[in-house]
């Protein structure tokens, strides 16, 4: 009897062993009958690591996060790599050829053609178990012999980084890389990421979405290109010796258009967030910008639980389950309550924070019911957000917007019509480079004279600019010659000069001066002063210590005045452009039409509701506009 009960009891745990191995391979299973015909490759991996207990663990990481991950493939891809490798070998490459090369390329119908050939489908057993075993020899370093095998498979195992084609880059970055960085010392990551990061260029070009990621092994030799880019290029680099990394981006930048993205090493568990081609100290990516996140996300290869596992119907990035939030490492952050919600519009158990982009409004966090408030978590501060729900891909309003100041404290801009107030506007959009563009001015001068030496001139030295607009200064007096110097060692840059006579007409001339910019023909780059276009600007070289332009009027004229304008945006107040001006009442308002002048180069408007959030648009022309409010008589950009 005793022998009969050990019996069954064994047969019991045999058979709960069997279940429970059942349940635990449930996932692997179905991705492995996903696979199809390719099916027998993967088992070919799972096999090859039957006795290495750690690494069969690591393959059957990487199958079963290996669904929805895929290469594009396309008869024209190979020529497409074949022309971005010849660009990124320019000795100088700008938007304008990036620009050029996208539009050749992407304008052609054929392109459309792109397919995605997915991993499960295709991947070899090769390809995996060498990628494996390199993944595991760099977990070894310095850097990385700490990890926990579930920081391992976040930070150094991942194959892919996005839809780019396969290749073994772990073996090759690893063999390009590895001596220059255990050169400079096998502890100091600081070390080893300065060496790196200055053999690159890092030159942000923002490409069309339907660009098809990179080759890793064309990467290296990149000087211009999108974030992406640079982040598939860290990833590569820094995994292949043995440096855990890892992406993350914002969505969307609280007080800019667009969004981010970027790679963060994780060291002893500290964040130093990197983009290479920058010249910042290790960490210092997100500290040193100027615009803000609101949110900062992580992507990981492998499945989280969504941020929202309970609602089918929200926007993608809410439900992606390789998404996980991380703004607190990062950020100070607030907590919102949405005490109420327009009615009109239902009762919903999420509500979204929404940052202004270029045009629109762009979901960045997720909100959800606790009691009769919406609650926000970990919101970045110094931003305006608008409350939107959401349904069947539509936003629509949920309250009015709400204003974060960089203490955490907010406040709620719902517009009061009963009391008016005048404001005065010299901008529709942010001007912190052109603030940086004037100052660069300042120390500068003008000299006005009747011979070509220059020896006895009238001179109108820079010491401060009003705005950053077109600048005004009388001067009087006979003169045949005219020149700008720029402070010594200055870019030189300038966007227009012009000079009036009694009549109040430009008087023309020969361009003269030594400009000397390296990278662009000299009457070129000077003639940039006097085309008559605000967009475009002069540039000396940096190392030039005595640069100088000007014109030759070609007999003695007598001057009136000199009209000149710093570097441009071409986002002030221009003359004979039509603007209107908005605020947000669950839509944008208008608050009447205005055409810009010369004389004032500013708008006056007498009709704006108090704590109102206003945006002003360019009716004529141009695509920059920033929501602002109005406090102290200053435009308050966010």
């Amino acid at each position: 009897m005793k022998h009969c009960c050990i019996k069954y009891w064994l047969w019991g745990m045999m058979l709960l062993a069997i279940a429970v191995s059942c349940a635990r391979d449930k996932v692997l299973n179905s991705v492995l009958e996903q696979a199809g015909k390719n099916k027998g490759e993967l088992e070919n991996v799972l096999v090859h690591y039957d006795s290495v207990p750690e690494k069969r663990k690591a393959a059957e990481f990487l199958i079963k996060n290996m669904p929805g991950r895929y290469s594009l493939q396309s008869p024209f891809l190979f020529r497409y790599y074949e022309l971005l490798d010849s660009l990124q070998g320019l000795d100088y490459i700008g938007h304008d050829e990036m620009i050029v090369f996208y539009d050749s390329i992407y304008k052609r119908p054929e392109w459309r053609s792109l397919k995605p050939v997915y991993d499960i489908e295709s991947i070899t057993s090769q390809y995996l178990i060498a990628h494996i075993d390199a993944a595991f020899d760099a977990w070894k370093s310095p850097w990385a012999k700490d990890l926990t095998f579930e920081e391992f498979c976040d930070y150094l195992l991942p194959y892919r980084e996005d839809n780019e084609v396969l290749e073994s880059w772990m073996k090759d970055y690893k063999a390009k890389y590895e001596n220059i960085a255990y050169s400079v010392g096998f502890t100091s990551i600081d070390s080893v990421y300065d060496v790196i990061a200055n053999m690159f260029v890092g030159h942000r070009y923002f490409t069309p979405e339907f660009v098809p990621s990179a080759k890793p092994s064309s990467l290296p030799k990149i000087r211009i290109g999108s974030c992406r880019m640079y982040t598939a290029l860290a990833t590569y680099l820094f995994r292949s010796i043995g440096v855990p990394i890892v992406s993350e981006f914002t969505p969307n930048w609280s007080n800019h258009a667009m969004g981010h993205e970027w790679t963060t090493i994780i060291v002893k568990g500290k964040n130093y967030p990197i983009q290479l081609g920058d010249k910042g100290p290790l960490g210092y990516h997100i500290k040193g910008f100027t615009y803000r996140p609101p949110k900062i996300y992580r992507t990981t290869f492998g499945s989280h639980k969504a941020l929202i596992e309970d609602e089918t119907d929200v926007p993608p990035l809410f439900k992606d389950k390789r998404v996980i939030d991380v703004t607190h490492e990062y950020l100070p952050t607030t907590v919102i309550d949405l005490p109420k919600s327009f009615k009109e519009y239902g009762n919903y158990c999420y509500a979204y924070l929404s940052v202004f982009d270029l045009m629109n409004w762009k979901p960045v966090a997720f909100g959800r019911r606790k009691g009769k408030t919406i609650q926000f978590q970990n919101m970045g501060l110094n931003a305006v957000y608008l409350p939107v729900f959401y349904k069947m891909g539509t936003y629509y309003p949920a309250y009015h917007p709400v204003r974060v100041d960089k203490e955490g404290d907010y406040l709620f801009l719902k517009p009061n019509k009963e009391k008016l107030r005048k404001v005065i506007l010299r901008r529709k959009f942010m001007d912190k480079s052109p603030k940086q563009w004037a100052d660069a001015m300042v120390g500068g001068y003008f000299v006005f004279s009747k011979e070509a030496l220059f020896a006895d001139g009238d001179t109108l030295r820079i010491d401060s600019l009003h705005e950053y607009a077109y600048q005004t200064v009388e001067i009087k007096g006979l003169y045949r010659y005219m020149k700008y110097v720029p402070p010594a060692f200055t870019k030189g840059n300038i966007a227009e000069i012009e000079v009036y006579d009694k009549l109040g007409i430009k008087v023309q001339g020969k361009v003269i001066g030594n400009y000397t910019p390296g990278w662009l023909d000299r009457m070129v780059t000077m003639r940039r002063a006097f085309d008559g276009d605000a967009l475009t600007f002069t540039s000396a070289g940096p190392e030039q210590e005595d640069a100088w332009l000007g014109l030759d009027f070609g007999k003695q004229v007598e001057v009136n005045k000199l009209v000149y304008l710093p570097r441009s945006d071409d986002n002030f107040i221009k003359e004979g452009e039509l603007y209107e001006l908005f605020y947000w009442n669950k839509e944008w308002r208008s608050l009447g039409q205005q055409t810009g002048s010369r004389q004032l180069q500013y708008l006056e408007y007498d009709n704006v509701p108090d704590n109102a959030l206003l945006l002003l648009r360019n009716v004529t022309k141009g695509k920059e506009e920033r929501i602002f409010t109005y406090e102290d008589g200053k435009q308050i950009w966010w």
